[in-house]
Parts: structure tokens; C-alpha cells; sequence
């Protein structure tokens, strides 16, 4: 959990990519899309343009975290 946070932190530049381990995809474009539950332990993602829900993840099922541009770049 910490982990995800400091990497979401840490990312200079965003669109950002989450992979979950079920194979969903959710795009991060400004760090203002994604915040700490309350529960402190998992993640709220807010809809981008053409979703209409929040998505709540739970960090553990996190499996891949890339930038989203020209050349997609890991970044975990």
C-alpha cells in the first residue's frame, strides 16, 4: 500500500497506466484522479472522460503501473 503511494508520488509525469491483477486497466491522468480511501488502505480512482463511477483498488491486485504517451514506460 505504502509502495503504490510512493510511487504515485513520485511520478513526474502523468498519464499513468494501473494494470490489476484481473487484467483491468484504469488511466491516471492528473494525480488529482486518484486518492487514499478512508480506510487507508485502498485507492479511489475518479472517472476520466467516458466513465461514470469511481473505481475503489485495493493496492495488493496492482500489477503493473506505466506512463501513457509515445513510448509507454514502466514505471514499477
Amino acid at each position: 500500500m505504502e509502495t503504490l503511494a510512493r510511487l504515485l508520488e513520485a511520478a513526474k509525469e502523468y498519464p499513468i497506466e494501473i494494470t490489476l491483477s484481473s487484467g483491468d486497466k484504469h488511466r491516471i491522468p492528473h494525480p488529482d484522479y486518484i486518492h487514499r480511501h478512508p480506510n487507508q488502505k485502498d485507492f479511489v480512482i475518479y472517472p476520466d472522460k467516458g466513465e461514470y463511477f469511481s473505481v475503489i483498488i485495493n493496492p495488493a491486485h496492482v500489477v503493473q503501473l506505466k506512463k501513457i504517451g509515445r513510448k509507454h514506460k514502466l514505471v514499477f
